[in-house]
This record gives C-alpha cells, sequence and structure tokens, in this order.
C-alpha cells in the first residue's frame, strides 16, 4: 500500500512539474537571427514574442525586451550582417507581402546598464562604429544630397547632425564636445551594405544629477528595392512600381535617376558658395540590380 501511494504521490509530482514547464516561456539563445525578404516573416513567428498587426496597405511584426533581459539581434545580410545589443524592440515592416519583410526599427541602449558613467558611453559607441566598421558598412549619400567631402566631417555634423565618415572614431574630448554642441544632444550615420540603407541615431537622453548619462540608439533599416521603388511611384505619376513592365520600371528608374542628379548638381553648387568641399569621387551602391 505504501508502495502504491508513494507511486501516485511521485506521478501527481512529475505531473504539476510537466505542467509548470509547459506554461513557461519559450527561451532562446542569442542572437535572434532576423532576415529581410519572405525570410524575415518566418522568423518573426519562429521566435514567438510579438504580434502581427495588418493594416490595408502594411503589415507589422514586433519583438519586445524587458529589462534586465535585453534582446541581441543579428540582423542577417551576409558579410555584412550586424549585431545589436541591448535591443528593447523591433519593428519588421511589409508594405509587399511577396518581398516580405522591407524595412526594420530597432531601439536599444547604448550600454547595458540605463545609467553610465560619461566614460561608459563612450566605449559604448566606440565599440557600436568598430561594429558596424568591420561588417562593412559604408557611407551612404543619397544621389540627389551633396557629396560633401570627409574634410569637412565636423562642420557638416555641427549643421545637418550626420557623420560623413564612419569610419573615424570620436576621441573621447571629440565625443563629448559632439554630444553636447550637437543639436539634440545626437547624431547620426547613413549607411549601406548589400542591398540595405541603414540609419543609425545616438541620442542622450538625460543626465542626472550625479553626472550618470542614458542614451537611446535608433537603427532604421530599408531595402534599396523597397527605399528606390517607393520614391520612383511619384515621378511615375503615382504608377505603382510593383506593377510596371520591366520596360516600364526601367524608364521611370532612368527618369528618377536624372532628377536625383539634377538635384545633386544644384545642392552641390550651393555647398560649393557656403564654402563645404565636394567628394566628386564618391561611388554609392549599384541600385538598379537591386530595384529591377
Amino acid at each position: 500500500m505504501k508502495k502504491l501511494l508513494f507511486s501516485f504521490a511521485l506521478l501527481v509530482c512529475l505531473s504539476i512539474l510537466v505542467c509548470a514547464c509547459a506554461q513557461q516561456p519559450q527561451t532562446h539563445t542569442l542572437p535572434y537571427i532576423l532576415h529581410f525578404g519572405p525570410q524575415g516573416f518566418q522568423d518573426f513567428a519562429k521566435y514567438n514574442l510579438g504580434q502581427v498587426d495588418h493594416h490595408p496597405v502594411a503589415s507589422f511584426r514586433e519583438l519586445d525586451f524587458s529589462p534586465p533581459n535585453l534582446g541581441q539581434i543579428q540582423i542577417e545580410n551576409g558579410a555584412s550582417s550586424l549585431v545589436i545589443d541591448h535591443v528593447f524592440s523591433v519593428l519588421g515592416t511589409s508594405f509587399h507581402q511577396e518581398d516580405g519583410i522591407e524595412g526594420m526599427m530597432i531601439n536599444a541602449g547604448l550600454n547595458k546598464e540605463e545609467f553610465v558613467t560619461p566614460n561608459q558611453a563612450y566605449q559604448g559607441y566606440v565599440n557600436l562604429m568598430q561594429r558596424v566598421n568591420k561588417a562593412g558598412w559604408k557611407l551612404y549619400i543619397a544621389e540627389y544630397n551633396p557629396r560633401i567631402s570627409k574634410e569637412d566631417n565636423f562642420r557638416y555634423l555641427m549643421e545637418w547632425g550626420y557623420v560623413l565618415d564612419p569610419s573615424y572614431i570620436f576621441s573621447y574630448e571629440e565625443w563629448k564636445k559632439v554630444i553636447s554642441t550637437s543639436v539634440g544632444n545626437s547624431f547620426g550615420y547613413r549607411l549601406y551594405a548589400n542591398g540595405l540603407l541603414l540609419n543609425i541615431s545616438i541620442e542622450q537622453k538625460k543626465v542626472t544629477e550625479d553626472g550618470k548619462e542614458q542614451y537611446l540608439v535608433r537603427y532604421s533599416f530599408d531595402t534599396i528595392r523597397y527605399d528606390y521603388r517607393n520614391s520612383m511611384s511619384d515621378i511615375a505619376n503615382n504608377v505603382d512600381p510593383y506593377s510596371m513592365s520591366a520596360e516600364e520600371l526601367r524608364q521611370a528608374f532612368e527618369k528618377e535617376e536624372k532628377r536625383k542628379k539634377e538635384s545633386r548638381a544644384m545642392d552641390e553648387q550651393e555647398a560649393r558658395a557656403q564654402g563645404y568641399r565636394i567628394d566628386e569621387h564618391y561611388v554609392g551602391p549599384d541600385v538598379w540590380q537591386y530595384v529591377k
């Protein structure tokens, strides 16, 4: 009888343990790997952490993380794959079901801790930019923007808020000056690699009485295919480039490229008049291979 009672008690304990384990959220070894394109849909579904929100013109996928268990995301992009630490949230966007995920917005901390010393913040910035450069992300100047020379990096940053030379790592003194004197205590980078565009914004949100600093880093990814086709709809009299024939798309693309080059020429003339130097040797990505 005692044996029977012991066996029954053991069975009850095992049943409770199994139920408790089944109710625990799924754990995952970092990083969370996210792709663009149709694979991106599968990635967000696999991790089962967020929601899917469908709208008439777009659908959104979410991943959210709460301190102290912040996320680590790897944006899969071949040799230019980028690991992002201290992630609060990821929003994946799709405007065309057949193209899958076309954009991602990621909010993250500069450091693991919310409030850090100035030296820790600076080291977080250095680590971030070393990682970006190691992954091969390059300066992106849109074809309608002036090709300001990297020699005017600091002047352009102070006036426009963007860094022209992502390979240049600020010294600690330069970093403090940039953060304290830039508009909104923030600055950014416009980059590209392997069919993706990336805007990075580093913003100081708060400084405490004891000198600790709080930062937010925003990463905005878009596929070149989406970015360029979206801009082409206006030049094509609001005709959806996704519904064009191959020849119509080529003609619309060439017309848009001509308009952008004319706009750049005018802006570069104005920039020269303001004393800026122009980098006529700048070469951006070959976008047609992604647009067609």
